[in-house]
C-alpha cells in the first residue's frame, strides 16, 4: 500500500488556483493539514490519485478512469446536491454550457448523467449531506459524509451581546444563494421598526452560473421595509462584520430543489463565530439544531415573525445562552479530528496507505 503523502496527486478544484471556499475549505484544508503536496490536473500527466469537484473535467476524467482501471485512483467530492437538479432544460443547457466554455473536454448533454457516469466510475465519492449519501449509493458503493473546515479563516467569536436600538440581523453567503431572503420578506417588513438586515455578501450576482452576466445584489432585495445594509464579503473581514450583529439567520427558498439538501455548513460557521442562528427547516439544519439541544427552526412565515419579535425584546442573556450552546456544540462535533475522518477513509479505502 502506497503512503498518500508519497503519491503524486492531482486536485481538480472549483477554481484553477484553488482560492473559492469550496477548495479552501475542503479538499485544500485537509492536505494542508496532512502534508500533501498536489497540483490542478491535466489529462495527460500521470498521477496515483486525482480528486475532482463538479467544476473539473467531469468527462474527461470518466474516460481516463474507465481506460486506466485501478492504476488511477478518482476520487469525487461532490458537495452541492446537483442530482437534485429535476427540470431536463435546465441539465441540458448547462451540461453544452460546460463543453463549449471548455470545462468538459467531451460532450454530455445532460449534466445529471453526466454525474451519474462519473460517480459509477470513480473509487470513491465525498458528499456533504445524508440525504446525498443516500442519492449516490445508486451509482458508488463508496461514499463518504464531509463537512467544511473554515476555523483557518475565522475570527474570534461574538461575546458581547449588550445592545441597543433595533435587533441587528445578519446573513452571510455566497450572492448566488442570496434570494432566499425574499422569503423573510414578510415577517423582515412586519417587524420593520423592530429590526434591521446587515448582508454580507458578493455586491453582483451570476446570471446562470455566470454565463450570461450579472446583476447587482441590492435587486434581489427589493421589497424589505426594515433597514437594509449590504457589506462586501472578503476573507478578511466578514467575520467581524457577522459578529457585529445580534442574530444571525438562514432562511431557504424550497422552491429551489438544490436547496433543501444543502448540508449544515454556514448553521456551524455561525455558531463556531459565537452568533445565536435561526434556520429554515431543512433536514440537515434539523438534525444539527436537535444535537446541540436547540429549538432553533422556524417552520411556517408565523414562526420567524414569532421568533424575531421575542428575540427583539428579549435580554442579552438570553441571546448569549442561545450562541453558547451553539458555539459549544460545533467546537466538540466539528473538530479538526472529525474534519480529516471521512478523507482519511476514503483515501484509506482507495488504497493509500494515511499519516
Amino acid at each position: 500500500m502506497r503512503r498518500l503523502a508519497e503519491a503524486r496527486i492531482g486536485y481538480g478544484g472549483c477554481s484553477r488556483d484553488f482560492s473559492r471556499p469550496g477548495d479552501r475549505r475542503r479538499f485544500s484544508a485537509y492536505a494542508r493539514q496532512r502534508g500533501l503536496d498536489y497540483e490542478y490536473p491535466e489529462l495527460k500527466r500521470d498521477y496515483d490519485l486525482v480528486v475532482i469537484t463538479q467544476n473539473a473535467d467531469l468527462t474527461g476524467w470518466t474516460a481516463r478512469k474507465r481506460r486506466e482501471g485501478d492504476r488511477l485512483r478518482l476520487v469525487i467530492d461532490l458537495v452541492d446536491p446537483y442530482f437534485q437538479q429535476k427540470r431536463l432544460d435546465e441539465r441540458v443547457l448547462k451540461g453544452i454550457g460546460r463543453f463549449l466554455e471548455g470545462r468538459d473536454s467531451r460532450l454530455s448533454t445532460d449534466f445529471r448523467r453526466t454525474l451519474q457516469r462519473a460517480c459509477r466510475a470513480a473509487d470513491g465519492v465525498l458528499c456533504s449531506t445524508e440525504e446525498q449519501r443516500e442519492t449516490i449509493l445508486e451509482y458508488c458503493p463508496n461514499v463518504e459524509i464531509s463537512f467544511d473546515w473554515f476555523d483557518d479563516e475565522l475570527g474570534a467569536p461574538k461575546r458581547d451581546f449588550r445592545r441597543d436600538g433595533r435587533l441587528k440581523l445578519v446573513w452571510e453567503g455566497q450572492a448566488g444563494t442570496l434570494r432566499s431572503i425574499q422569503t423573510l420578506r414578510g415577517p423582515l417588513n412586519a417587524l420593520k421598526d423592530k429590526v434591521e438586515l446587515h448582508v454580507v455578501t458578493d455586491p453582483s450576482v451570476p446570471r446562470w452560473y455566470g454565463r450570461l452576466g450579472t446583476l447587482p445584489a441590492t435587486e434581489l432585495l427589493a421589497g424589505i421595509e426594515c433597514p437594509v445594509r449590504l457589506t462586501d464579503w472578503r476573507k478578511e473581514t466578514f467575520s467581524g462584520h457577522i459578529t457585529a450583529a445580534d442574530l444571525a439567520v438562514i432562511p431557504m427558498d424550497f422552491s429551489h430543489p438544490m436547496f433543501v439538501q444543502k448540508p449544515e455548513n454556514k448553521l456551524v460557521l455561525l455558531w463556531k463565530l459565537g452568533m445565536p442562528v435561526l434556520a429554515a427547516p431543512t433536514p440537515a439544519y434539523r438534525r444539527t439544531m436537535a444535537a446541540a439541544g436547540l429549538d432553533m427552526i422556524c417552520e411556517t412565515e408565523r414562526d420567524w415573525t414569532e421568533r424575531l419579535e421575542a428575540l427583539a425584546d428579549a435580554p442579552a442573556e438570553r441571546l448569549a445562552a442561545l450562541a453558547s450552546r451553539g458555539h459549544d456544540h460545533a467546537l466538540g462535533a466539528y473538530n479538526e479530528a472529525a474534519f480529516r475522518a471521512p478523507f482519511d477513509r476514503m483515501f484509506s479505502s482507495s488504497g493509500f496507505e494515511i499519516g
